[in-house]
């Protein structure tokens, strides 16, 4: 009896903390492709939102997983891919995106490309939040056998918040006179007989 209060109590602990640390929409997946396997993660922390994967092996091994998260302070979405034919280079690319309650918002990218091997792998992870004003990150990977080569690249941005001015701009009001009326139709010439 002693263990399942205990169990009780942690439980209850852990209810009271969930609040304060989800007040902020997270998403996160990843995606991985090699000679052999595909593997896909998502997940998402929100008021609203949806996590989805989808892989496949075979002749092309495809990954997929898309993330996104909702709630008062935002939007977060993380998008992961990757693949890997039988032949040719093997692909794998990451995005983020983080949009904050005032308008803040903040990408990464991910990329990676493992190529002249047929032991080949490679792999993209990322994660967002609206926490902080809005943090992305992007990680991008690859491994390949003897001979080959792997090309990884992230890169992120954030752009502030234009601030309106404090004072409303001086306005100077002009009466404009209203244009004259325009004729519409063209009374008809009078045509007399004889």
């Amino acid at each position: 009896m002693k263990r399942t209060h205990n169990t009780w109590t942690w439980m209850s602990s852990l209810a009271l903390l969930l609040p304060a640390s989800t007040l902020a929409s997270d998403a996160e997946t990843s995606a991985s492709a090699g000679s052999n396997t595909a593997m896909a993660t998502a997940h998402y922390q929100g008021d609203i939102g949806f996590a989805r994967t989808n892989t496949r092996t075979g002749r092309i091994n495809v990954a997929r997983g898309v993330a996104v998260g909702v709630d008062e302070n935002g939007l977060s979405l993380s998008l992961s891919s990757a693949i890997a034919p039988r032949r040719g280079p093997a692909l794998a690319t990451n995005f983020n995106m983080s949009i904050g309650r005032d308008g803040q918002t903040s990408t990464s990218v991910g990329r990676a490309v493992a190529s002249g091997s047929r032991d080949r792998t490679v792999a993209v992870s990322g994660n967002t939040t609206t926490r902080h004003n809005g943090s992305v990150m992007s990680m991008a990977s690859g491994r390949t056998g003897r001979g080959g080569t792997v090309q990884a690249h992230t890169e992120s941005r954030s752009t502030r918040v234009l601030r309106a001015p404090t004072r409303p701009p001086h306005v100077v009001e002009r009466k404009l006179r209203p244009p004259p009326p325009r004729k519409l139709w063209k009374p008809a010439k009078r045509i007399v007989r004889r």
